[in-house]
Parts: structure tokens; sequence; C-alpha cells
């Protein structure tokens, strides 16, 4: 986690417009785990200048969303097969997204990537974290649980102050 603090202290900068995209099934354990993260980051955080979004299995269909707030990062959570530790958060440079397993989506995350850098010229940061399965359910494993909160708490220090 100290990795991922270290990149978004260097980001996060007062005076500019976010916007975080959780992405993830909640029918499918581990998997929402973009979406838990969503739903409790907006539970501790109201800002005008940040725009929380629980794009579920679908979320290209946020992108008119994002390119009308104008964000000047976009950050986006997901559960992503990296071959690390259930729970661990890891930030996956754009390079490196093809060689990345992600779990539930309609349309490949790196083809909605593409689209944005062209319609909504904002960074665009992808933030996994490991599941530990991905099966049919509702219930998060303790470890991916943790080290969303663990996330969670990371970005609501960070964002409470810009």
């Amino acid at each position: 986690m100290i990795e991922i603090e270290e990149y978004l202290k260097a980001r996060i900068r007062p005076g500019q417009k976010f916007a975080v995209l959780g992405v993830g099934s909640t029918l499918r354990s581990d998997d929402a785990a973009g979406m838990y993260f969503i739903e409790r980051l907006s539970s501790l955080l109201e800002k005008d200048n940040i725009l929380l979004i629980a794009g579920s299995t679908a979320p290209e269909n946020f992108t008119g969303e994002i390119k009308k707030f104008a964000p000047d990062r976009l950050f986006i959570v997901d559960a992503a097969y990296m071959g690390l530790s259930p729970g661990e958060a890891k930030v996956i440079p754009a390079a490196a997204i093809n060689g990345v397993s992600f779990s539930t989506h309609m349309l490949p995350l790196p083809i909605m990537l593409q689209y944005l850098e062209k319609e909504a010229p904002c960074e665009v940061t992808l933030i996994g974290i490991q599941p530990r399965h991905i099966d049919q359910g509702f219930s998060m494993s303790d470890a991916v649980r943790k080290g969303t909160e663990q996330l969670v708490d990371l970005f609501f220090r960070l964002f409470k102050e810009v």
C-alpha cells in the first residue's frame, strides 16, 4: 500500500477535479471490490471537485458523465488478477493493462480507456485489487474487504485535503 500512497500523493493536488470509477459485479464475491470501494468512499466524502461513480459491470455507460465533469484525473478501481495476495492493491500502468486479467466487463477495459483518453483529456490511473475468488455469491472474502477498506482510507485522507 506504500507504493500506492506515494503514487497518489504525487498526483492528488489541491485545485484539481477528480473522478473515481468503481467497477465490478456485486453478484460475484470479490469482483465487488470496486463497487464496495465507491460505496464506502461515498459514505465518507462529498465534495464538488470529486465525482464518485459506481460503474458496475458496464463502466462504459458512464463515459459521458465523466466527459461532462471534465476531471483532471480519473481513477478506476477494479478487481484484477495480478498474482498478488488477496486484497492487495496495485497501480497498473497503462502499458501493462493487456497483461492483467480483469473480472467481468461488458466492454474490455483497454478499449474503454482508449476511448476516454481521446474524449476526456484527463490522466487515467487504474488501481487493481487482487481478488481471492470471483465465484457466484454476495460476500467478499475478509482479505479483499480489508484491503479495499485500506484503499478507501487512503483516498479519504488524500481527498479531504483537496
